[in-house]
């Protein structure tokens, strides 16, 4: 059973985004954006301390079904991220039960600006984390992760039109470009239509980068029938995945190798 965060709260003090914080015993209905970012920094705090159990309580994560690899993938993600360095800069409400806090801090290994939902449910906050789309719970749930620097190999059957599909296995890169050598069919009477684009995995979710490439037309495996397209605009960086997007009106089959540099 998750934990309540309870709220009122006991009178503390914390650092938000640099600015010293003492806050009463306040209900979330009464403050929500105060009590949004107690909730937020709590979380930065337990993941910085690798208290990964804890953490978990305090997040909603759409993306793992099991308690067992939520606490193993954030166990990963404060691996990459450094949660100290990450700053609460701002706070506003979107409607009665949900504030958006932006903080400042390296995520991934990519020091960013970031958005955090924080919604409140019977006097509860909680982060909203990653979404539930089953493309990403199957990308991001088998039974083990890992990370290839050089290249990835990826395959993909049946995919339909318009759906976000992400490659299971994850690499990182130095800051180059990041080149796909694969093939694409869609039918004797169709043309395949996919775009491509590298997203990473983080702890808030999907982030992608550079545009996506759209490759036109049916190759196939032969050597020297595959197409390659180079994916640019990608920071140095762990956890990358490549978005697949089938935009042809029938289904698309295909696979490709990833290399980074």
């Amino acid at each position: 059973m998750i934990r309540k965060l309870l709220i009122p709260l006991l009178s503390l003090t914390v650092t938000l985004g640099g600015v010293f914080y003492s806050t009463p015993t306040v209900k979330a209905s009464d403050n929500p954006e105060v009590a949004a970012k107690l909730v937020v920094q709590k979380f930065f705090d337990t993941m910085s301390e690798g208290n990964f159990a804890e953490a978990t309580e305090l997040v909603v994560d759409l993306r793992y079904p099991s308690k067992e690899k939520q606490i193993a993938k954030y166990e990963h993600y404060n691996s990459v991220s450094d949660f100290e360095s990450m700053k609460i800069i701002d706070a506003h409400t979107e409607n009665e039960s949900t504030v958006v806090v932006t903080f400042q801090g390296n995520v991934s290994g990519v020091e960013s600006k970031n958005e955090l939902y924080v919604k409140e449910s019977e006097d509860e906050w909680k982060l909203i984390l990653g979404d539930d789309d089953p493309a990403t719970v199957a990308a991001l749930n088998v039974p083990e992760f890992s990370t290839h620097a050089m290249v990835d190999y990826y395959s993909f059957t049946g995919f339909n039109y318009g759906r976000a599909h992400y490659t299971i296995n994850s690499f990182s890169t130095q800051g180059n470009a990041v080149s796909l050598i694969g093939w694409q069919y869609a039918s004797s009477d169709y043309h395949a239509d996919v775009s491509y684009q590298v997203a990473q995995d983080s702890f808030i979710g999907w982030k992608t980068f550079g545009n996506a490439s759209s490759v036109y037309g049916n190759y196939t495996s032969a050597a020297g029938d595959r197409f390659t397209i180079s994916l640019t605009g990608v920071p140095k960086g762990n956890d990358y995945h490549i978005r697949i997007v089938n935009w042809a009106p029938v289904s698309v089959d295909g696979a490709g190798n990833v290399y980074t540099n």
